[in-house]
């Protein structure tokens, strides 16, 4: 576990957390990095029973939710000056390259509102999107806009869909950017610079598959010389896109996700009951779908009708989310499911989360990519 690393002084410098998005990757980071610089020496609960990793191939989710420590006013958050200033994500400690997609976050809260009592949580999303597009001169209008949304916070809540659409707009132009090489040359200039209140000096590249062969190239020679009390956390949901030497450089902890129950405890802790009804609702719009497809009875026509059904609702990340969260789930009877039913579900799970990842991070055609993995994955139940 991480806590007992810590405690024990023997955390490497080059640590990587990688695993479905929506897991806790960059909670965990974030916490690390607070726990790090805490001038208190707190660990909170985010090291305790709530969350579990371990060396690769080691970790188990415990079906309890992450608890953000990070965020100041949580029961267990520590007040001391670093800790708040890393949860707003200003500490001069702190350096954070954000290229992870963060549509997922922003979809739940144009789903789920904005209020007062998770109004901290929106704005340091708000901030890392900020942190994304800030030194790229086209987005100059839309950083001024976003700052000003961060300035006004009691304002939110009232505006909170028209700041959602805006940041929409702009995630809609950022799929494909990559992490360039000036990124990189500004860590290495952060951990060589000593700051002014001394402290840990802590790294988290969150989407780390995105960097390129030139920006790959500069970050490995980083790398291979990190200063004394500092350290470098990648977090990545496709660690098969980052390159062979970078991981051999890294510790890995492989995060797992979340069980349907733990899911919803989550959105219950950030959006109250409404948020736990709400995707109990979207699972089981998802579920029904599923058993319209299985119908063994069904011909082509209205496997395709369905199929484009979901399309037009606009359920087609939801339904594949439901297909990795059951299938998951059918593991939990593995003592009585057969290899070839084992290997079956793991392509099913690796192929569900694959064609999510094409259509959020990358330039696929939904339509394309859906029908097509719908006619490989569902296709027995066709007459």
């Amino acid at each position: 576990m991480l806590g007992n690393e810590i405690q024990r002084g023997r955390l490497p410098s080059s640590i990587m957390f990688y695993g479905p998005d929506g897991c806790g990757k960059f909670l965990t980071a974030m916490e690390l990095a607070r726990v790090l610089n805490c001038s208190r020496g707190i660990i909170g609960s985010n090291f305790g029973e709530e969350v579990r990793v371990s060396h690769e191939g080691a970790c188990r989710n415990t079906g309890q939710p992450p608890q953000d420590d990070s965020i100041p006013n949580h029961p267990n958050t520590c007040t001391c000056i670093s800790c708040v200033n890393i949860s707003k994500l200003i500490s001069r400690n702190l350096f954070l390259i954000c290229r992870s997609n963060l549509r997922n976050s922003f979809d739940l809260w144009r789903q789920f509102g904005v209020n007062h009592e998770n109004l901290q949580w929106f704005q340091r999303d708000l901030r890392r999107l900020l942190l994304t597009i800030y030194d790229e001169p086209r987005y100059v209008k839309d950083c001024n806009e976003l700052e000003g949304f961060l300035h006004t916070s009691s304002e939110i809540p009232a505006h909170s869909q028209k700041i959602i659409r805006c940041v929409f707009g702009i995630l809609d132009s950022l799929k494909g950017m990559n992490i360039s090489i000036e990124k990189i040359r500004q860590i290495q200039r952060f951990l060589w610079v000593k700051g002014s209140d001394g402290g840990f000096k802590v790294v988290i590249i969150d989407g780390a598959e995105n960097m390129n062969e030139e920006s790959s190239n500069s970050f490995l020679k980083i790398s291979e010389d990190t200063p004394p009390d500092s350290l470098i956390i990648l977090c990545t949901a496709n660690r098969d896109a980052i390159r062979e030497t970078i991981l051999s450089r890294f510790r890995m902890y492989r995060f797992f996700a979340l069980s349907g129950d733990a899911r919803n405890e989550v959105l219950k802790e950030r959006f109250g009951e409404t948020g736990k009804r709400t995707e109990d609702q979207r699972f089981s719009e998802a579920e029904a779908f599923a058993q319209r497809l299985e119908d063994e009875s069904i011909r082509l026509l209205d496997f395709l009708e369905i199929v484009k059904e979901i399309l037009d609702c606009d359920q087609v990340i939801s339904f594949l989310d439901f297909t990795i969260h059951s299938s998951m789930e059918k593991f939990t009877l593995a003592g009585n499911l057969s290899m070839e039913d084992v290997y079956r579900i793991e392509a099913l799970i690796k192929t569900a989360a694959s064609v999510r990842n094409a259509i959020l991070y990358g330039n696929a055609n939904i339509e394309i990519v859906f029908t097509s993995f719908m006619l490989n994955n569902y296709r027995s139940s066709i007459r």
